[in-house]
């Protein structure tokens, strides 16, 4: 699910990053009172995983918050229950009124502010439903894209292209819908300072675990009573039995026992598995007889692993690769790209400010005729002081 916010509000985090917090407080209290009111557990937690995102399109700061949360409430005695189909409810006015209140009682926004926000017919505030996206539990793919979606960084390096002729930076993504055009034109010290914009400040958190999700609730450990296992092993095989009985289905499904606890160290991906999911190759097949080779010792000296790989005739030597040429360049070649300036030309209307020089016909020594001229034909203005000296304006 996806909370926004209107842009007339969006400035009072620009500079205040640890307010973010009140985006978190308020989202996460909306979906606990709503679930609670669709289900009718007042005591029922949620399972949630918030991540905040400032960047929009073309790096535009556009706080909004990313929640991966289940579909349903955990009761207290280890059951968990499902929402009902339909619509969520009336979450995006529970959102707007909680959010709106946060803002007045932290003194954000003054009395007239908050009655004009909440008499406008189109509120700009959103609640997203994902509910119609939802991934299975056992699309491994899935879900990796989903988790790099909510850890992702503001800006692609792919969509970028450094013009060092008219020193501008040309960022590529999605057609605006303002704009009527696929990218936008930086100048660098914007670019940067865009960039820049969207680095939280140190200690602030980007991403909140809620509910049975939370660091606190999970190194409590789990109790799950018989009476409970057996009623879940019960129910699950009723609906086994008769999967059209409507009133199981819609009923609780209750969780099964969970596993015994292991150490975090233990569960964290080994060597072998990153170097087997990133480059495809097992570090550890034995190239002879393609069986599992055993770890004797790790070898932490260049001088020792190049005496044993010489001595088994695998050393190779090291490998220099070539500085890559200014970008844009071809990954596959390393040969330099020029950028289709015919085509950024289309897209730039002729009264667009400070961008006419996209708009001039290239040099004659220039062997392209679909290219253009990106030279800059400004001159630094030159006044001449009456005691001999120029004064020259760069």
């Amino acid at each position: 699910m996806v909370f926004t916010i209107p842009k007339v509000l969006r400035g009072i985090f620009r500079k205040r990053r640890l307010l973010l917090s009140l985006l978190f407080q308020s989202a996460i209290d909306t979906l606990t009172e709503s679930f609670r009111l669709q289900l009718g557990l007042a005591e029922g937690k949620i399972g949630a995983v918030a991540a905040v995102h400032t960047f929009g399109v073309y790096l535009v700061f556009h706080p909004h918050l990313h929640v991966l949360v289940a579909d349903g409430l955990f009761a207290p005695d280890g059951r968990f229950h499902c929402l009902p189909h339909g619509a969520i409810g009336p979450m995006t006015e529970l959102f707007r009124h909680r959010f709106l209140a946060i803002l007045r009682e932290k003194k954000l926004i003054s009395p007239n502010k908050l009655s004009d926000l909440l008499g406008w017919k189109h509120s700009g505030f959103h609640v997203h439903d994902g509910r119609d996206d939802l991934i299975d539990a056992n699309n491994y793919g899935g879900r990796k894209r989903l988790a790099e979606y909510l850890l992702r960084h503001p800006f692609s390096l792919q969509k970028i292209t450094w013009n060092a002729t008219s020193k501008t930076v040309i960022y590529r993504s999605k057609r605006h819908y303002k704009t009527k055009r696929n990218f936008e034109i930086f100048k660098a010290p914007d670019f940067i300072a865009a960039a820049l914009l969207h680095l939280p400040p140190k200690g602030q958190q980007t991403v909140c675990y809620y509910g049975v999700y939370s660091n606190k609730a999970r190194g409590r450990p789990r109790e799950t009573s018989p009476t409970t296992l057996n009623t879940c092993r019960n129910q699950l095989e009723v609906t086994h039995a008769d999967p059209h009985n409507k009133r199981v289905a819609q009923g609780v499904l209750m969780l099964v026992e969970p596993p015994p606890k292991r150490n975090a160290r233990l569960m964290r991906p080994l060597w072998r598995d990153l170097i087997l999911q990133v480059w495809g190759g097992d570090p550890l097949e034995c190239p002879c007889c393609h069986g599992t080779m055993k770890i004797k010792r790790p070898v932490l000296r260049r001088e020792e692993g190049e005496f044993f790989l010489r001595l088994h005739g695998l050393w190779e030597g090291v490998v220099h690769l070539p500085r890559p040429p200014p970008p844009p360049f071809d990954i596959e070649n390393l040969q330099r790209i020029e950028p289709p300036w015919r085509a950024i030309k289309e897209w730039i209307p002729d009264e667009e400010p400070n961008l006419d020089w996209f708009n001039r016909s290239r040099k004659p020594s220039n062997h392209d005729p679909d290219g253009f001229d990106q030279s800059l034909t400004w001159k630094p203005m030159v006044i001449h002081l009456e005691d001999g000296r120029i004064l020259v304006f760069d």
